[in-house]
């Protein structure tokens, strides 16, 4: 069914909208025989305020609600957040997860580069008042070593400038070691008797008398020692008894025995010279730092045949003879005791216990015997007179009862060290 409106309904609500209130409508609601006011709180659904408040409780039903219904409104409130998380970024100023660094800047001279990555030596970038220098590498025999230029002192060597450089170690004062100016210091091979040197021919040749390392070359035996793989020849020696004052040409046995025998040849057949006893015989060996020579096994007599027999060094005492089995006529083996014998053995240190080599250690000439030799009559520190087969083995030896025993312009001379 239609409604019917009352005219002054119009007029109610121009002046409701025109904010000028008519005695018929009032802000605080109705009168109860005011049918138009009536007719405009049903219209809009109550009465309101200018505020906009929310419709009195004591007004009207809402429209819309069903006859025997009861409706009731509830205000719900939602609280929205406005704060927004910004995303972590690189150069934002501030560390986040999985940056070690971030000074907000794109400096990449300070202590933290573009990447929030720390510097570090080797990063390519020169850091500003702590780095002199980079390059990139670890090279530290160029020009930058450890960020820093490269100078003598640094502990690294810089060819071709530097020849060493042992950085605060260096000195001009230590031999063999690293001058101020990172140039070798005096050291052997130099060229000059430095330090403790003995000689320095700038070679490591075993011949010629200056064993690596600048030591004198003493026997052969030492020679042996210093340098294992030495051959049997003719080697220059400063024999250790006459304070490396006087040389000698030697031949080293480097094979017999397991090597280290040293034989020096002896000729004093000149005009107006005598020959040697074995006394007189020592004596100008000792002149050379050596002894006359003891026959010490089988191998050192073959050995010392071969050397007597061959032409390999000239002599010294100014003969001329270069080699003959006359070198092995006498030898520095002793009766202990007047009227020794070897009782009918050979002569050896086993089976001659009454004689004896210069030093006391084991001599041998021979393990068979010689009959009638060495006889009791013979004099004490004399030697005896040896011949020898051409195959190197012994021939004879003969006792001398008085003077100085056996005698020769010929004898071998040895340093003696071997035994």
């Amino acid at each position: 069914m239609a409604r019917h409106v009352s005219p002054l309904v119009p007029l109610c609500l121009a002046a409701a909208a025109a904010a000028v209130a008519l005695p018929a409508c009032h802000a605080s609601g109705c009168r109860e025989d005011d049918a138009a006011c009536m007719a405009v709180s049903q219209e809009t659904g109550g009465s309101s305020s200018e505020s906009g408040a929310s419709t009195d409780s004591t007004g009207p039903l809402p429209t819309g609600t069903s006859s025997g219904e009861t409706s009731t409104t509830e205000d719900v409130t939602t609280e929205v957040d406005t704060t927004m998380t910004k995303p972590a970024v690189c150069g934002d100023g501030v560390v986040d997860d999985g940056e070690a660094c971030d000074d907000g800047n794109d400096d990449n001279t300070d202590a933290c580069l573009v990447g929030c990555v720390p510097a570090s030596c080797g990063d390519d970038f020169i850091r500003f008042g702590v780095e002199e220098c980079e390059d990139g590498n670890l090279d530290d025999s160029d020009d930058c070593v450890n960020c820093r230029l490269a100078k003598c002192g640094d502990g690294h060597i810089h060819p071709p400038e530097e020849s060493c450089d042992e950085g605060p170690e260096n000195s001009d004062l230590i031999y063999g070691g690293c001058t101020s100016k990172c140039q070798l210091g005096a050291r052997c091979g130099d060229g000059k008797l430095n330090g403790p040197e003995d000689c320095d021919d700038q070679n490591t040749d075993p011949k010629d008398g200056c064993l690596e390392g600048c030591i004198e070359a003493t026997s052969c035996k030492q020679i042996l020692a210093e340098v294992p793989d030495a051959t049997t020849g003719k080697y220059r020696l400063w024999p250790a008894a006459l304070g490396g004052d006087i040389d000698v040409v030697a031949w080293c046995d480097m094979d017999s025995d397991g090597g280290g025998y040293t034989f020096v040849k002896m000729d004093f057949e000149v005009d107006g010279a005598s020959d040697k006893g074995a006394k007189a015989a020592e004596l100008a060996c000792q002149t050379y730092g050596m002894h006359l020579l003891v026959l010490r096994t089988p191998a050192h007599v073959k050995s010392a045949y071969m050397f007597a027999t061959s032409v390999n060094i000239p002599p010294i005492g100014g003969g001329k003879i270069g080699s003959g089995t006359e070198y092995l006529s006498i030898l520095s083996i002793f009766p202990k005791e007047p009227m020794q014998t070897c009782g009918g053995k050979g002569l050896n240190s086993v089976d001659c216990p009454g004689w004896r080599a210069w030093d006391d250690e084991a001599f041998w000439v021979t393990d068979i015997p010689v009959l009638g030799e060495p006889s009791e009559e013979h004099c004490m520190g004399c030697s005896m007179l040896y011949k020898w087969n051409l195959d190197g083995t012994l021939k004879s030896y003969t006792t001398f009862p008085a003077g100085e025993g056996a005698s020769s312009f010929r004898f071998i001379c040895d340093v003696g060290d071997k035994f």
